[in-house]
C-alpha cells in the first residue's frame, strides 16, 4: 500500500513539471487582441539592454521589422491570389512591380504606427527588458497604396485596374470585422 501511495505521489508531482524539463514562459503581450487580424497589422517585441534607452530602441527596432514583415508576407498573399485568378500576361513582372509599389508605401507607412502597449522590466542583474505592441490599420495602408498607384508609371492599365479591383476587396474586407 505504501508502494501504492509514493506511487501515486511521484505521478502527481510528474504531471505538475514542465515538459522536458521545460517551463513555459508568456509575454506581457499575448493575448490575441496583441495578433495581427482582418482590420490591423499587429507586432510585438522584446529588448534587452544595460541602458534602458536602448532596451527601448532594440524592442521597437525589431517591432517594425515584425510588422512590416507581416505586412509584406499579407501583400504578397494577396497579390499572388489575384495573379493565379487573372490572366495577366507574365504574372513575374506583375508580382514584382506591385511588391515593389507595397514596399514603397511601407517604407512612408510606418509612421501611422500606433503603439499599444509598453512595458519595461528591470532584472535583478540590472539589465532592462523592455516590451512594446504595435499596430497599424489595414485599411489605411491600402489607402495609401490607392494614392500611389496613380503616381506608378510601370504598370500597364489592365495591371492598375487589376490592382484597384484588389485593393478596394481587400479595404472593404478590413471593414467587415
Amino acid at each position: 500500500m505504501k508502494n501504492l501511495l509514493v506511487l501515486g505521489m511521484i505521478f502527481l508531482m510528474a504531471c505538475g513539471s514542465s515538459k522536458n524539463g521545460m517551463q513555459e514562459v508568456k509575454g506581457p503581450f499575448d493575448g490575441s487582441s496583441y495578433r495581427s487580424n482582418g482590420r490591423y497589422f499587429r507586432a510585438v517585441a522584446s529588448g534587452e539592454s544595460q541602458n534602458m534607452e536602448t532596451a527601448k530602441s532594440k524592442a521597437l527596432l525589431l517591432a517594425n521589422q515584425r510588422l512590416a514583415s507581416a505586412v509584406q508576407t499579407e501583400m504578397k498573399s494577396v497579390s499572388e491570389s489575384y495573379i493565379n485568378e487573372r490572366n495577366l500576361g507574365t504574372p513575374a513582372d506583375f508580382g514584382e512591380r506591385f511588391q515593389q509599389l507595397t514596399r514603397e508605401v511601407l517604407s512612408t507607412s510606418l509612421s501611422d504606427v500606433r503603439t499599444i502597449g509598453n512595458k519595461t522590466y528591470v532584472r535583478k542583474d540590472n539589465v532592462y527588458v523592455q516590451w512594446v505592441a504595435l499596430e497599424m490599420h489595414k485599411k489605411d495602408y491600402y489607402k495609401r497604396i490607392q494614392l500611389r498607384l496613380a503616381d506608378q508609371k510601370n504598370l500597364s492599365e489592365q495591371e492598375r485596374k487589376v490592382v484597384e479591383k484588389m485593393i478596394e476587396k481587400a479595404i472593404e474586407d478590413s471593414e467587415k470585422e
